[in-house]
């Protein structure tokens, strides 16, 4: 769990200071460009957004890294890993793309079950927040569940490597993996 951890947080250190250095060059050429590139009179980018934006980045890279994590573990060949990258990343496409019809309609059933689904609350509740009013709860929930989901499948991962490190060498057989896998408490 430690080394998993580790890895996730690093990497999650390294993408934001990424996000970082794109802001910082939005704002860099914002300033230099002058008129031609200003934006709005009276725009204003809440704190708030900021900062859920920061825990939904945080929450919804540490629940995707450890998805991919677990799913290069249960893949041998780099050829069966893209099929299984496009599997693991269809929530958060769809979620994308369901974004764009629902920004209309922010607090539609839809839009809030979304929001709250920790799969898909990275982009739809950022979506949401940057459109309209959301209760505080809501984003409150949506956080909290996507940290229950990240601890649990980084156990969950865990267990994998830890089964998958025990069965180095031999040869693969579900038998022989679920039995390790239930032995890698």
């Amino acid at each position: 769990i430690q080394l998993l951890s580790g890895k996730v947080i690093s990497y999650c250190i390294l993408g934001f200071l990424q996000v970082l250095a794109w802001l910082g060059t939005v704002l860099l050429i914002l300033r230099i460009g002058g008129a031609t590139l200003s934006l709005p009179p009276g725009f204003s980018l809440p704190i708030s957004l900021l900062a859920w934006g920061l825990v939904f980045y945080i929450l919804g890279y540490a629940v995707y890294a450890v998805i991919m994590a677990g799913a290069g573990a249960l893949t041998p060949k780099l050829s069966q890993y893209t099929s299984v990258y496009f599997v693991v990343s269809l929530p958060l496409m769809i979620s994308y793309f369901l974004s764009l019809m629902l920004a209309m309609r922010p607090n539609s059933l839809l839009a809030v079950g979304l929001s709250i689904f920790p799969l898909s609350s990275p982009v739809m509740m950022i979506t949401r927040l940057t459109v309209g009013n959301v209760p505080l709860w809501q984003p409150l929930l949506a956080a909290a569940l996507a940290i229950i989901i990240a601890v649990l499948i980084i156990r969950a991962v865990a267990r994998m490597f830890r089964a998958q490190m025990l069965l180095s060498g031999q040869p693969f057989s579900i038998q022989r993996y679920l039995k390790a896998l239930a032995n890698s408490n």
